[in-house]
């Protein structure tokens, strides 16, 4: 019997409270990461779960400090893993497109408002927009390179994280803001070309319909998507300004906060 969406999205609130018993931590923010919170899963895709945490005061004063990530085996179905604060933090200040894409993502599982709005705020301080053109332009680059060029036939999925970092990377540069997470609302606003805009869409509806497909020959089946990557790698260009680094002081000030370091304001469990 197939679970419904409803009771998937239940399992999986469920598997965290057991997480944070069994690692003695504290959840502050989860969502998904995957495919399912771009918009195109497939029936096979697994749920993509990714958590910030902080654990007891204490364990961050012993000698040997705790591990920065829990990561859970991957069993098929679930792929669960988290970051401590202080990794997501110096990821955060670095401009790094994971931590970006979850901090907006829409399938959130575990929300403290306070926390995801500072974290954001954190995200408007340090103004990371070239960080995040260069990011997205190196996804899609790395994707083309490694999965596209030579090659006779390509993932699917792989084929639609190009189109995905290349419009993300775009809507930086036009736009000058976090570009949406999700595909359809990308799409929707910079493709302005209708043969492009239903290749897209006829690309878009083909892991929803089947599993882990493969796509052959993509240079005859979609050309119209091949001229866009090959023209959007040549004639975007970074946003002007530049990037601000976000004060340690601010970073450091949040992080013991949340740590409920005492003396210092904290908004609570």
């Amino acid at each position: 019997m197939t679970s419904t969406a409803e009771e998937m999205f239940d399992e999986a609130k469920a598997r965290l409270r057991r997480l944070e018993a069994s690692h003695g931590m504290r959840i502050l923010y989860a969502c998904e990461a995957g495919s399912r919170s771009w918009g195109f899963p497939s029936p096979s895709s697994d749920y993509d779960i990714r958590f910030i945490y902080v654990r007891p005061l204490k364990n961050y004063l012993k000698l040997t400090p705790p591990a920065d990530t829990i990561t859970l085996d991957q069993d098929g179905v679930w792929d669960i893993s988290g970051w401590d604060l202080k990794k997501c933090l110096m990821l955060l200040k670095k401009g790094n497109v994971s931590i970006v894409q979850s901090l907006y993502s829409q399938i959130v599982y575990r929300n403290h408002p306070l926390f995801l709005a500072e974290m954001r705020k954190l995200l408007d301080y340090g103004a990371p927009l070239p960080r995040l053109y260069w990011a997205y332009r190196s996804m899609a680059q790395s994707h083309v390179s490694h999965f596209l060029l030579g090659h006779e036939t390509i993932a699917y999925k792989r084929f639609l994280y190009i189109v995905q970092g290349l419009l993300a990377m775009r809507w930086v540069e036009t736009r000058k803001s976090m570009p949406p997470v999700v595909f359809e609302q990308l799409a929707a606003a910079l493709v302005t070309d209708e043969g492009l805009r239903a290749a897209i869409e006829t690309l878009l509806n083909m892991p929803r319909r089947a599993g882990a497909l493969t796509l052959p020959r993509p240079t005859t089946l979609f050309p119209g998507v091949l001229s866009f990557i090959e023209t959007t790698l040549a004639q975007t260009q970074p946003p002007a300004d530049q990037a601000i680094d976000i004060n340690e002081e601010v970073l450091d000030d949040f992080y013991l906060k949340w740590l409920g370091v005492p003396g210092l304001s904290h908004p609570g469990a």
